[in-house]
């Protein structure tokens, strides 16, 4: 729908151009400095325009061409610092990993050493102490 009212502004801007061009025809002296053309008005409203257009489009196209470099410029920064943070994500998280690892041996460890004491407890109960006065 922008690019619709665009064309629609310029069709309207170049009737306007070529109406004014052509209800001007009449002879007029151009100063270029170093020498003096005559030539119809016509002529050289149409060349202005022309300039004009060439200047605007030079410039436009320069802008254009430096953003375009600069957001790829951007775009492979961005894309460094994500592999960068996705290194160091991963690099947490084996270290994490490890500690989990670490801390469910000693978890397995200690459950093993209260199972055996735990043992150790109902065998001294089951068989009997030799320490307790037998009834």
């Amino acid at each position: 729908m922008k690019n619709q009212w665009r064309l629609v502004a310029g069709i309207i801007l170049i009737i306007i151009i070529v109406l004014f061009a052509v209800f001007n025809v009449d002879a007029v002296p151009v100063n270029f400095g170093f020498a003096v053309v005559d030539g119809p008005l016509i002529i050289v409203i149409l060349v202005s325009l022309l300039m004009g257009s060439l200047i605007t489009l030079l410039v436009a196209t320069g802008s254009a061409t430096k953003k375009n470099k600069e957001f790829k410029q951007m775009r492979t920064e961005i894309d460094t610092k994500g592999k960068e943070i996705q290194a160091a994500v991963d690099a947490t998280k084996v270290g994490y990993e490890q500690q989990i690892a670490d801390l469910r041996a000693e978890l397995t460890q200690k459950d093993n050493k209260i199972k055996s004491l735990e043992e150790e407890l109902v065998k001294q109960f089951t068989v009997g102490n030799p320490n307790q006065p037998s009834v």
